[in-house]
């Protein structure tokens, strides 16, 4: 388990990556003009997950994929930062993302791994329950 943040500390994280506070817990991003990304933090673990939302964000039902519930908030700048460039070395855009997901049977943590060198396994076999 991780170190809870305080809400200093959370704050200053969400500076750090440019996100908009949702609700007390989530924080988004916008990536790119149909991609945004979306970030619930868990108190329980300390953690944080990540959803690929299509925008605007109004329907949050229209997401690609729910990544690993178990990021560290150290890696959650590293994430967002990788993330942005997945994005757009795949079009940019949602339906581009989605394609290539789709077609390639890769996603975002396939990049994750292959940009860090933390085997995405790693963070999967430790997500709550």
């Amino acid at each position: 388990m991780v170190k809870r943040l305080s809400s200093k500390q959370f704050n200053s994280l969400q500076q750090k990556i440019s996100a908009e506070r949702k609700s007390t817990n989530v924080l988004y991003i916008q990536i790119t003009e149909t991609v945004g990304a979306g970030l619930e933090y868990y108190t329980d673990t300390g953690t944080f997950d990540l959803d690929i939302l299509e925008l605007p964000l109004e329907d949050s039902s229209k997401r690609l994929a729910r990544y690993s519930h178990s990021y560290p908030p150290c890696l959650v700048p590293t994430v967002i930062r990788l993330l942005r460039r997945y994005v757009e070395a795949h079009g940019g855009g949602f339906e581009h993302v989605r394609e290539y997901e789709a077609n390639s049977n890769k996603g975002f943590a396939d990049y994750f791994e292959q940009h860090t060198g933390i085997p995405y396994a790693d963070l999967v076999d430790y997500e709550p329950c």
